[in-house]
């Protein structure tokens, strides 16, 4: 029994930013109707299929960026039915990308694939791996890629699928993934250790974009759109040998707005990484191949046998950490710092005091213990401008499953848990001087750093009130959410000040709005709240959360000099190099005794 499949990529020119959707629509419509007649039995549309590159374009109309995105059932929705009308008519099965509007508010890039005998989606698949920035650059002729302003990165993790009633009836398994996706070996291993056998990317690729590469400006076009094709092939055919699988790219391509160049190669490329069907240009084209499953089975059962080959016990650090944490510094003796030998990273505290040839360095580890690095960011570059030469703050952003926002008691545990088991090796390795946890609560993450280390380790709010009280008799804070106000109120009379605080007031927005919603809205919603702490009799503020660094001077500015506004994230910066400064540890002869030996007495070493 051959377990062959005719697969077809449907590639899309220039779509400009003023075209009606009909008129994308009527060209989708053609392509698949082209790649029927081909015999096509499963068709591959490009990332954000029906509309222009919207992302591209600093949008700040709620309705107009409404207008791009798909509301609701994506199959019976006026502006995309009819595609899947015609999947099912011409009995296609088809997968598809579109900017999704979800029922709970989120926003997402995403893709489905429908399957045309039963009428059905049977999978959906939310981009992960979000690129460009959430800020336009400031050169207005830059072309940006605010991806990070218009979606929340993908949560349905990179799950395969069973197709029925194809490949005589075998059930190929298949993988989504959506443009930037593709450049992470991860997204691929996470679909080839489920056995994947045909990947489906759709993409938006720009041809010339230095300021979203950060390359050389005065570079030549045609040999950037050449670069960027050739990184485009790279990818899908090393990660397609590297797991065993067909894969099939769809572009969104050509200069949209006579401006904007978007490469084509759409291509589908066979488990030995050979490419099978290229296309030859950057307009509405179809390409197809005869794709032989059964080719996937020599590398899943030798090379790729993953069950035999893998040394997972080896790959902890993919998991440990997000960004680069370079081996520590030699010593005039090509040692580290703490005796061991060279690519030996040893697991106890770097001594970096034995280090002659740099001078000292206070290095404090800004721990975020959510998800969402854009907030990471922000602390790091609001507080680096108040620094002395001499102390350096290193960002941490804790890495998945950590939620991305921490608005609850399952948020901070989820939170706490998933940063401290990365933390921990981090510092072993490292051996920072002093640790900042940046979530404006009482998080169960700073009581367990204090355990697990000597160092001096506090949370921005109790910072913040620390340094609040300082500056003045009576204090205020600016919440996000009721039930942060809430949970702030029980910390303060944790913290043993509530003789001293004016009042907690909620903004009534969510952690993330905090990016995501019109910062005009934002800021305007805490002047007012802080106009009212004043009114109560706080003669200082902090701010609430995090994510609200950035945002201290607007707030300054509505109450006025003669009332202090602490940002936690300096305040607890400085505390601690004071306390680093003095000497200063976390004592171990009570609450905050480790224990660790008695988990290993017990053979329970999960952290």
């Amino acid at each position: 029994m051959t377990r062959k499949i005719k697969i077809a990529a449907a590639q899309i020119g220039a779509v400009h930013r003023t075209d009606p959707r009909e008129a994308t629509l009527q060209r989708m419509l053609k392509l698949l109707e082209n790649a029927g007649s081909q015999g096509a039995e499963l068709v591959l549309f490009p990332e954000t299929a029906f509309t222009t590159f919207f992302p591209r374009h600093l949008i700040n109309d709620p309705d107009e960026l409404s207008s791009w995105f798909e509301h609701g059932d994506v199959t019976k929705s006026p502006n995309t039915a009819p595609l899947f009308a015609k999947a099912t008519e011409l009995n296609v099965d088809i997968a598809v990308g579109f900017a999704e509007a979800a029922d709970n508010g989120e926003r997402f890039n995403a893709c489905v694939y429908y399957h045309a005998k039963t009428g059905s989606v049977l999978s959906k698949y939310r981009k992960i791996h979000l690129p460009g920035d959430f800020e336009p650059f400031a050169d207005p002729k830059a072309t940006n890629q605010l991806e990070k302003r218009y979606f929340k990165p993908g949560d349905l993790g990179f799950e395969a699928f069973r197709v029925p009633k194809l490949a005589n009836g075998s059930e190929p398994i298949m993988g989504m993934m959506i443009c930037n996706d593709r450049r992470w070996p991860e997204a691929w291993r996470c679909l080839g250790l489920q056995g994947v056998e045909v990947v489906l990317c759709g993409y938006n690729t720009a041809g010339f974009a230095p300021d979203l590469w950060g390359s050389d400006k005065n570079q030549d076009p045609q040999k950037a759109e050449e670069s960027a094709l050739f990184h485009h092939k790279l990818v899908m055919q090393a990660n397609s040998y590297m797991n065993a699988t067909f894969s099939v790219s769809a572009a969104r391509c050509g200069m949209d707005d006579g401006k904007y160049s978007l490469i084509g190669g759409s291509c589908i490329t066979g488990p030995e990484g050979d490419i099978l069907a290229e296309a030859q240009t950057v307009e509405d084209e179809i390409i197809i191949a005869d794709c032989d499953l059964d080719l996937c089975t020599q590398g899943k059962t030798r090379t790729f046998d993953f069950a035999r080959h893998r040394r997972t016990e080896h790959y902890g650090r993919i998991l440990e950490q997000t960004g680069v944490v370079e081996p520590p510094r030699l010593d005039s003796d090509n040692k580290v710092a703490n005796g061991a030998s060279n690519g030996e990273h040893a697991s106890s505290n770097i001594n970096r005091s034995a280090m002659p040839d740099a001078p000292r360095k206070i290095r404090i580890l800004l721990c975020n213990p959510n998800a969402t690095k854009s907030m990471t960011d922000n602390c790091v570059k609001m507080v680096e401008p108040t620094l002395p030469a001499d102390v350096e703050v290193v960002g941490f952003t804790a890495p998945t499953p950590a939620p991305l926002a921490v608005e609850g008691n399952v948020d901070n545990i989820m939170s706490a848990a998933a940063a401290c088991r990365t933390i921990i090796p981090m510092q072993r390795r490292e051996g920072f001087d002093a640790m900042l946890v940046a979530c404006y609560s009482d998080h169960a993450l700073i009581r367990m750093l204090r355990e697990e280390f000597d160092v001096p380790v506090i949370g921005i709010m109790e910072a913040s009130l620390i340094a609040a009280r300082t500056l003045g008799a009576r204090f205020g804070i600016v919440a996000t959410s009721n039930r942060s106000k809430v949970m702030h109120g029980d910390a303060v009379r944790h913290y043993g000040m509530e003789g001293f605080c004016a009042g907690v007031e909620s903004c009534n927005i969510g952690v993330l709005d905090l990016e995501r919603k019109p910062r005009s809205q934002i800021l305007g919603i805490m002047q007012d709240v802080a106009r009212s702490l004043v009114a109560s009799g706080a003669e200082t503020l902090t701010l609430g959360c995090a994510g609200m660094t950035d945002m201290k001077a607007a707030v300054e500015e509505a109450v006025g000099e003669d009332c202090q506004v602490v940002d936690g994230v300096v305040a607890g910066v400085h505390h601690l190099v004071g306390m680093v400064r003095m000497g200063g540890k976390t004592a171990k002869c009570g609450m905050y005794a480790s224990s660790s030996k008695a988990r290993k007495m017990r053979s329970q070493e999960y952290v």
